[in-house]
């Protein structure tokens, strides 16, 4: 099952929904703000950069958004986490989740991943 966290005001979450409705593929759709602490870990687990993968862009983020990533950078495991769930707005959208892949933002060329095989061999 693949499971996408997304945000409603997201663009590329919408473009993720749009691809995957083009394909046919059902998606389980979950706000990003009902992320809960055993979802946080399996992402992270799937994750090669920890946080730095999942939070949003330093450089592209408001002050106020820009302060919470780095409080939550300077925390341990544990109190990252109950950070993270407490504010959601410092993480990416959309997070695409499935059979042990993980796809932050959307991107074009990354998401065909979550294609089934035998699409990809016939098709692509």
């Amino acid at each position: 099952m693949i499971r996408i966290y997304y945000r409603g005001s997201c663009f590329s979450s919408k473009r993720a929904f749009a691809w995957f409705e083009k394909y046919n593929i059902h998606v389980e759709k979950k706000r990003i703000s009902k992320l809960d602490k055993k979802e946080l870990i399996e992402l992270l687990s799937l994750s090669n950069e920890g946080l730095k993968e999942i939070l949003k862009s330093a450089g592209r983020s408001s002050k106020g958004v820009q302060e919470l990533i780095d409080r939550v950078m300077g925390l341990s495991f544990n109190e990252s986490l109950d950070f993270l769930i407490a504010h959601p707005e410092i993480l990416q959208t959309p997070i695409i989740m499935g059979d042990n892949k993980l796809l932050i933002g959307y991107n074009e060329d990354e998401i065909r991943q979550f294609l089934p095989k035998e699409y990809r061999r016939h098709r692509l």
